[in-house]
C-alpha cells in the first residue's frame, strides 16, 4: 500500500506488470496531484546517465508543486550508480521524488536502508496462490463492492495469479450486480467460469459423479493453449478443498453447507458418502503428486488424466 505522506523516494520491486503499473500511477497521482504529467513526470530507462537524472530531480518544477523522475528496469542503473545515489538521499531535493522501478532489492545494502528510512518500498510481486483474497477484496471495495470468500476462491483458481485479468473480472461483476453490495459464489459461475471455455464446471461435475468417460472429456476440452493444464489443477484442487470442507461440516454438524447448483446437491451428497475423509486425505495427496510433477516436467496431459481416473474411483 502506498503511504498517503509524499516520499522523496520509491522503490517499486516485483514481476507482477499490473501491479507496478497501478503503483506507478497511484504515486504519480499523489505526487504531482492535477498537474500535467508532461511536465512533472520524467521517465528514464536503464541506460540512463547519472547526471541527467539528478539534473531533473534538482529542476524546480513548473507548473506543479512537486517533480517524479522515474527510472524504468532500474536494477543496472543502481548498481552502477549505488554510492552516488546514497550521496543523493542523504539530502534529496525537496521538490522532487524519485521512483526507482526494480525487479530485485537487496535490502542489506546502504541505499536499502537510506529508502526505508526516507522513503518507501513496495512488494510488486506475485503472490503465492491462496494469498489473493485480501487483493481481490480490495480490487472489488474500489467499486463499492464487496466479494465472498468462496468467490475470491473460484476466480483465483479459474483465472490464476494474472492480476490484470482478474481486475477486470471483477470490474465485470460489479456490474453483473448492480446496486447488490456483494459479490457471491453464484456471480462467478454465472459472469466468469461459465464464459470461459466449454463449461467450467464440467470437469468437477464429473469427477463428483464418478464418471470417469466424461470427466476426460471435460479434461480434453479444457487444454486448447498452453497454461489450460494448470487452470483445469487449480480447478480440481477447489473442487477437493470444498468436499473437504463439507466433509469437516458434515463431521461437527450432521451436514454441509456449501452453495451448489440445484442439480449438483445430491451427486454431491452421494460422493461425500463414497470418499470418506481417509479416502479423501488419499485424494489430496494424489493432487500434490501430480501437482508436483507438471511442475518437474512431466507430461500435463497424462498426468492430469491419472488423477482424474484415481479421484473417480
Amino acid at each position: 500500500m502506498v503511504s498517503a505522506a509524499i516520499k522523496p523516494v520509491y522503490v517499486l520491486c516485483g514481476d507482477d506488470a499490473f501491479l507496478r503499473d497501478a503503483h506507478r500511477q497511484e504515486i504519480a497521482t499523489q505526487v504531482v496531484k492535477d498537474a500535467d504529467p508532461q511536465v512533472a513526470v520524467t521517465t528514464f530507462d536503464a541506460d540512463a546517465e547519472l547526471a541527467d537524472v539528478l539534473d531533473e530531480l534538482r529542476t524546480v518544477p513548473f507548473l506543479a508543486e512537486r517533480r517524479l523522475v522515474i527510472v524504468r528496469d532500474a536494477d543496472r542503473f543502481i548498481t552502477k550508480h549505488r554510492k552516488p545515489l546514497e550521496e543523493y538521499l542523504g539530502s534529496p531535493a525537496p521538490t522532487a521524488s524519485l521512483m526507482l522501478i526494480v525487479s530485485s532489492w537487496q535490502s542489506a545494502t546502504n541505499l536499502a536502508k537510506r529508502v526505508a528510512k526516507i522513503g518507501q518500498y513496495i512488494d510488486c510481486s506475485l503472490p503465492a496462490r491462496g494469498s489473493l483474497l485480501p487483493w481481490l477484496q480490495k480490487a472489488a471495495g474500489r467499486r463499492a463492492k464487496k466479494i465472498a470468500r468462496d468467490a475470491c476462491e473460484l476466480l483465483e483458481h479459474w483465472i490464476g495469479n494474472d492480476r490484470m485479468a482478474l481486475d477486470g473480472e471483477i470490474e465485470k461483476l460489479s456490474l453483473f450486480v448492480g446496486r447488490r453490495e456483494q459479490i457471491t459464489i453464484e456471480d462467478v459461475s454465472t459472469v466468469v467460469t461459465s464464459t470461459a471455455g466449454p463449461s467450467a464446471y464440467a470437469l468437477t461435475n464429473a469427477i463428483t459423479a464418478g464418471d470417469v468417460v466424461a470427466a476426460l472429456e471435460a479434461l480434453a476440452g479444457m487444454l486448447n493453449s498452453q497454461g489450460d493444464e494448470f487452470r483445469a489443477l487449480g480447478m480440481i484442487a477447489w473442487h477437493l478443498r470444498r468436499v473437504l470442507k463439507a466433509q469437516r461440516q458434515l463431521t461437527v454438524a450432521g451436514k454441509f453447507d456449501l452453495w451448489l447448483p440445484y442439480d449438483q446437491r445430491r451427486p454431491f451428497s452421494e460422493m461425500l458418502r463414497r470418499r470418506p475423509p481417509e479416502k479423501l486425505h488419499q485424494d489430496f495427496r494424489k493432487l500434490l503428486r501430480a501437482d508436483l510433477g507438471m511442475k518437474s516436467g512431466l507430461e500435463a496431459t497424462g498426468t492430469l488424466q491419472e488423477l482424474i481416473v484415481g479421484l473417480c474411483t
